[in-house]
């Protein structure tokens, strides 16, 4: 597997669609419906770290259902977790800080949380 396509199913493994952020929908019938994941992802070769950021997505009146969300993902990664791909795995670990809460000034029914991880890249190119 690729570090893209493993990263994509890394964000799929929570149980929602996962969207890197330069292509979430925007038009037509593909638009998303809450709540969805997005993520930036960059990649690199052996042995480098990465920051990465996620947005988990929600709309509602209440953070309940998207703070349990965060806390499953937060538990997933805890002891840090690896994905393989491309000859070796990314080792996945929780950033600093590891989640923070957003609004949308547009949609005051939109919750967000921002999620930060440390991407080390141990592959074989």
């Amino acid at each position: 597997m690729t570090k893209d396509a493993a990263i994509q199913s890394f964000f799929e493994s929570f149980d929602l669609p996962a969207y890197p952020a330069t292509s979430v929908p925007t038009s037509g019938n593909e638009i998303p419906a809450f709540p969805y994941i997005t993520y930036t992802a960059p990649t690199d070769s052996s042995m480098e770290r990465m920051i990465v950021s996620a947005s988990v997505w929600y709309r509602s009146e209440s953070w309940t259902a998207l703070n349990a969300k965060v806390s499953e993902i937060s538990q997933y990664v805890d002891a840090g977790h690896v994905i393989a791909c491309d000859g070796g795995g990314i080792i996945i670990r929780k950033g600093t800080p590891f989640a923070q809460p957003m609004g949308d000034d547009s949609d005051n029914m939109v919750k967000r949380k921002i999620l930060n991880f440390e991407f080390l890249y141990a592959t074989t190119y």
